[in-house]
């Protein structure tokens, strides 16, 4: 169980909780009058008020676990974030090709085709969006974001429900999950969600979820999903960090009217 599990659970107790000694201290307090002897009447509504007092006291406790608790447990307990992905290094050729025929030494052989290494680029944010980048806030260099897990749901603490790389009809609006460390609220944090070369949907705004735990990324393209290969991508500041793929291999049927048009 994760530490915002433990804490929703804590909060969701103790909201439970306080209600039922709340209603207990009233039932005492309203049947004390109902007692004969002024001692006994007096110790029930004693009682009662306690239990009251009680309730009310888990009743603020519940509200503080819910705004306070889950930045308390990272304080008391930091995450473990997730080793970050490097950028995928171009694999180069070990092997040389070496002649075995041997010409005679007037004749030279020269290839005419000399084989060049792809270069992998690191991904960079679109000059259109620096614009918005006016905060002051530089992210720390040990700044740490999990792999980026693409998902259809989330649970109530951000966590993706069966993340996959391949969508067989995906819905609408899909999501991606990670865990992150060392952010300091208010550096800017960029997600971009591609299609080929096409931006689909972003979100860049400072960041305000706490040094560490878990967040997400949605994206909702407005013509829909294509079938074809996607990029998520992530960014601090104006440096990249960590990106994801997946690739949507077929699309929702569109329902088609039935039946025969009325005569006009």
């Amino acid at each position: 169980m994760t530490t915002d599990q433990i804490v929703q659970w804590l909060w969701l107790f103790l909201l439970a909780v306080a209600p039922l000694f709340l209603w207990l201290g009233w039932r005492r307090v309203t049947t004390a009058n109902r007692l004969r002897f002024f001692l006994l009447r007096r110790r029930r509504a004693a009682t009662g008020w306690r239990l009251i007092l009680v309730g009310v006291v888990l009743l603020f406790a519940a509200v503080a676990v819910f705004r306070f608790g889950r930045a308390a447990a990272y304080v008391l307990v930091p995450p473990t974030p997730s080793i970050t992905p490097s950028p995928t290094v171009t694999a180069t050729s070990t092997t040389t090709q070496s002649p075995t025929i041997t010409l005679t030494p007037r004749i030279s052989l020269t290839p005419s085709l000399t084989p060049t290494p792809t270069s992998s680029v690191t991904p960079s944010l679109p000059e259109r969006l620096l614009v918005f980048f006016q905060e002051t806030v530089t992210p720390r260099p040990e700044v740490l974001f999990s792999p980026i897990l693409v998902a259809e749901r989330l649970t109530p603490g951000n966590l993706a429900v069966d993340p996959q790389e391949e969508f067989d009809q995906p819905p609408p609006i899909l999501y991606g999950a990670f865990s992150y460390d060392n952010l300091d609220n208010g550096v800017r944090w960029t997600a971009l969600w591609y299609f080929g070369d096409e931006i689909l949907c972003y979100e860049s705004k400072p960041w305000d979820g706490g040094t560490g735990g878990y967040g997400y990324t949605e994206c909702s393209p407005l013509g829909g999903w294509q079938v074809g290969e996607y990029e998520v991508q992530m960014f601090a500041g104006t440096q990249w960090r960590v990106s994801a793929r997946f690739t949507v291999t077929s699309l929702r049927p569109t329902a088609t009217p039935s039946g025969t048009p009325p005569p006009g």
